[in-house]
């Protein structure tokens, strides 16, 4: 069927090359494809698979352009995916009024205000992105990821170019055997993380916003392999929690530690209650750095 074009708004600035970059460093094979201009995934939707190409905005813009191949009643989920993985329902003058003023951050958050925090398609997904990203490079990250979506997820029955197949659904994870290393070729701790998370997902844990984020939280560290830069990364891109914060990851760490010239609080209380954008500009900062 031919894409329908939808507008998705959002409050400028945003800014798209901080979003562009922070996308191309997570993409998964098979599910997405990035390229200069357009960003393109597969979704599972109610009525059946789609697709949207979400056109990179241009200065002045205020919407985000949005082609969108699915069923016509599932436009506006379609849509609303677009919109979580851009963070369209930031306030960048709220956010800026919040950590502007920071003696050391500040001057990052006033250069770049319209540096956003990108979700995903679904809650699901990105718990399983973070399980498979545990200390390991984002490069390794994003080839585990693509083999299970690949071994586990549904094929496409008419593949669109590069867009192969849909995420694993919780069901279909729930069903491996954690044994088994082929399929989960990985170590045996996260194999049966991945499981366990797939398995609470089946049963009812609702990481799409059904539950409170401190209630999600408590029921994720429940489960086997799963700590605090998990359950927060997941508040983070999962349940839009302004104020999560990964105080243990190495990359953030190092580049607050660069601004600030010596230790910082892992627990980032200083840019409460908007840690989650103190965690991207400090991000944005360090690929920057090393680009």
């Amino acid at each position: 069927m031919p894409p329908t074009t939808v507008r998705v708004p959002f409050t400028p600035p945003l800014d798209a090359d901080a979003l562009w970059d922070y996308l191309a460093a997570r993409i998964i094979g098979g599910i997405e494809e990035i390229d200069a201009h357009t960003y393109r995934r597969t979704l599972s939707l109610r009525h059946g698979p789609g697709v949207i190409a979400i056109a990179r905005p241009r200065a002045g813009e205020s919407s985000l352009a949005v082609a969108v191949t699915a069923a016509p009643a599932d436009l506006q989920a379609a849509a609303d995916a677009a919109g979580r993985i851009a963070d369209v329902g930031a306030d960048p003058a709220v956010i800026l009024a919040g950590l502007g003023e920071h003696p050391w951050l500040g001057p990052l958050v006033r250069e770049r205000p319209g540096v956003r925090a990108p979700g995903q398609a679904g809650g699901f997904e990105v718990a399983v992105r973070a399980v498979l990203g545990q200390q390991v490079s984002l490069a390794a990250a994003g080839t585990h990821t693509s083999r299970l979506a690949r071994a586990i997820g549904t094929p496409l029955a008419e593949p669109d170019g590069a867009l192969t197949h849909l995420f694993p659904t919780a069901a279909q994870l729930a069903r491996v055997d954690p044994d088994d290393g082929g399929t989960l070729a990985m170590p045996a701790g996260r194999r049966r993380a991945l499981i366990a998370l797939a398995r609470a997902a089946d049963d009812g844990l609702d990481l799409d916003g059904g539950l409170d984020p401190d209630e999600a939280e408590r029921r994720l560290l429940a489960l086997p392999g799963i700590g605090p830069w998990t359950t927060q990364y997941v508040r983070m891109r999962a349940l839009g929690d302004p104020d999560a914060y990964c105080g243990t990851d190495l990359v953030l760490r190092r580049a607050a530690e660069r601004l600030a010239g010596g230790p910082v609080d892992p627990a980032g209380a200083a840019f409460a209650p908007w840690r989650t954008y103190a965690a991207h500009h400090l991000w944005r900062q360090a690929h920057l750095e090393a680009a």
